[in-house]
């Protein structure tokens, strides 16, 4: 693509570069317009006798074309696309999920030129009914890119799996174990099961039991092993956090076979954090910020785990860029 100063009657055929307004102020002919007959008449009668064009070449691609390519090539079934003016693809999740990117690729797909993919974060939430459910926005820069960068563009969005994948949040049995002194547990109940609840409501689950047991191991140890048999995930909290590897939840977890794969988080709130998995299922030893609705690490691993993500001491590290939840 060429930018020129053309005379009106060389102009014809080629793209507007910036919005001609009138001696008032009033637009005459917007920016991006493909100049024709009746644009060059309007331009005329305002006076003017020659414009900046763009002068595409026979192997550009035009900025509508463009962007209709590559968000066709990002598009999943969770995905659907409302189409803006200006070369803008807008993509929204159809499912209440959480989104999962490939950054690697991300990263180079915006390092094309004229080229940019906007998301929202990595495992963020989306619903439908909030902000129309919009998950990413595909820009293209100038009013047309080389056949080539779109193509390598193509390359990369069609690489393995996709580049933007929202993974549905379907409905999951969930209990929660509250541990503590016997003379605790109806206030831990009062404090820890309401927001629990609503947590799990609003990422399209269920908090379908609720049980309370002494701060003992064997007990502790029998409530997880019931509950786990019967419920998709287990939720422990209660009056001491987890905050050792030898903590006496970690322990009774281990004593039924769960394999402790997390212990602390570069999150604050939720530092005290530990996950373990019996079997497939996974247990998440919550602390006590769980008692809050405000931010804290339960909202970033929760949905994650109720997806089906198995997580990771790893993984969970990837969390201290950004952990930092209240100033």
């Amino acid at each position: 693509m060429r930018v020129e100063r053309r005379p009106l009657a060389e102009a014809v055929g080629h793209i507007l570069m910036h919005n001609i307004v009138d001696s008032e102020g009033r637009r005459v002919v917007r920016k991006g317009t493909r100049l024709d007959g009746d644009a060059l008449r309007r331009l005329a009668d305002a006076g003017f006798y020659e414009v900046t064009v763009a002068v595409l070449d026979a192997t550009d691609v035009h900025e509508d074309e463009a962007a209709r390519v590559l968000a066709e090539a990002l598009l999943t079934p969770e995905l659907h696309i409302t189409w803006g003016v200006g070369g803008r693809a807008n993509f929204h999740s159809e499912v209440l999920g959480v989104v999962y990117l490939d950054e690697e690729r991300l990263h180079r797909f915006n390092a094309l030129p004229g080229i940019t993919l906007a998301t929202v974060p990595p495992y963020t939430v989306v619903r439908p009914e909030e902000h129309r459910g919009l998950v990413a926005t595909l820009k293209i820069i100038p009013f047309a890119v080389p056949q080539e960068v779109v193509q390598q563009a193509r390359r990369i969005a069609c690489e393995g799996t996709s580049l933007i994948n929202v993974r549905p949040l379907r409905g999951a049995r969930v209990a929660l174990l509250l541990t503590g002194h016997p003379s605790a547990l109806a206030r831990l109940q009062a404090q820890f099961e309401p927001p629990t609840r609503q947590r799990l409501e609003r990422l399209g689950s269920v908090l379908q039991t609720v049980l309370l047991a002494e701060q003992e191991e064997e007990v502790i140890a029998q409530r997880a092993h019931q509950l786990l048999a019967t419920h998709d995930l287990l939720i422990i909290s209660g009056q001491t956090s987890v905050m050792d590897l030898d903590d006496i939840t970690l322990r009774a977890l281990r004593r039924i076979g769960a394999a402790v794969t997390v212990h602390g988080a570069p999150v604050d709130p939720g530092n005290l954090l530990a996950l373990a998995y019996w079997h497939d299922k996974p247990v998440m030893c919550a602390p006590g910020c769980a008692r809050s609705l405000s931010r804290n690490v339960v909202d970033l691993v929760l949905p994650r785990l109720l997806v089906g993500e198995r997580l990771t001491q790893e993984s969970v590290a990837a969390l201290g860029v950004g952990g930092l939840l209240h100033r």
